[in-house]
């Protein structure tokens, strides 16, 4: 896939989740397939205040496209150039959040609403920028006002390199069922890649959702948690072993203690920890016993217990995932 003189080498895409996707979350997809990685959302006029503290691309954090929210087409603009200067390899622009603290500034979806201001955005984003440039969008606001294909046109003519849509409503969140027939409305409306986004929780739906609607990349968010193998171009799904589950666990936490050092860590490997193990025998309790731990050589000793638990009550040690992700049995 190609966006703008961007080469990937694939059509899978880790999507922007705060606070997760992470240079280490980066590097653990990477390892598995993942094409093209985002930042996390980040707020255009902090990354403009706190520059280096705030946004940091590391030598081999590539192809890495940085993911900015904001209303004002100035600040998302000098925001979007910053960027490329410290080596953002695309930029892309969030039209699709629907957390109140970004609606509340007239950023992420809230930016559908007025495609008059959309249009002032993308031209100063697009003329300020000479990397590839992005937008994220959703359905619209509600399903009275559906207009992702109105505004996929329109950041075309502006120049847009390639849109990314999640086909829910701001007024649905993250509930019910992404509609993927829009995906291919936009698709059919637009010349330029065209990404799907929305339901998508092993590699046998990304290919439905590529085969379905005609897109030309996927971008999968919450499918990936605990579950990088969801990059892999194999279908079905691999069924990752306990040796490999437990080697990504303590691949995970080496990234994000040398990126974070130790205390932050260990605050961080929890939760993916619990993903890494969703499904798994016992594995409520087991990771009420991580939350007190504090101490690295407690925490992945409990860790090994656990595994070695696991073998000795099922020693085929095969534990496939279903399409969404989870263990089966």
């Amino acid at each position: 896939m190609r966006l703008g003189k961007l080469q990937l080498d694939n059509r899978l895409v880790l999507a922007p989740m705060a606070g997760i996707s992470d240079y280490p979350f980066r590097q653990i997809a990477r390892e598995r397939g993942c094409g093209l990685a985002f930042t996390g959302l980040m707020n255009a006029e902090g990354l403009l205040r706190k520059r280096g503290a705030y946004l940091r691309i590391e030598r081999d954090d590539h192809p890495l496209s940085v993911q900015l929210f904001g209303s004002d087409p100035e600040v998302l603009a000098e925001a979007a150039q910053w960027a490329e200067e410290i080596g953002a390899d695309a930029v892309d622009v969030n039209m699709g959040c629907p957390a109140s603290q970004v609606i509340g500034i007239g950023a992420g979806v809230d930016l559908m609403r007025s495609p008059e201001k959309v249009d002032r955005i993308l031209i100063q984003v697009r003329k300020a920028l000479k990397i590839p440039l992005s937008i994220k969008i959703r359905s619209g606001w509600d399903r009275d006002h559906i207009n992702a294909v109105e505004i996929s046109k329109m950041a075309e003519n502006c120049g847009v390199d390639a849109i990314i849509i999640h086909p829910r409503t701001r007024v649905q969140e993250f509930h019910g069922r992404a509609d993927w027939n829009l995906i291919r409305e936009v698709k059919e409306s637009v010349r330029i890649p065209v990404i799907g986004n929305g339901d998508v929780t092993s590699p046998f739906l990304s290919k439905k959702m590529m085969e379905e609607t005609g897109c030309d990349g996927v971008m999968i968010g919450r499918g990936s948690l605990g579950n990088p193998w969801i990059f892999s171009q194999a279908s079905p799904m691999p069924f990752p072993s306990l040796e490999e589950r437990q080697t990504v666990m303590t691949q995970h936490f080496s990234f994000l203690e040398s990126h974070y050092g130790g205390k932050e860590a260990m605050k961080k490997i929890k939760r993916h920890v619990a993903w890494y193990t969703k499904g798994l025998p016992a594995s409520a309790s087991f990771r009420k016993k991580l939350l007190i731990l504090k101490e690295k050589e407690a925490f992945f000793g409990t860790i090994a217990s656990y595994f070695d638990f696991i073998r000795r009550r099922n020693p085929c040690q095969s534990f496939p995932l279903a399409e969404n992700g989870s263990v089966i049995g």
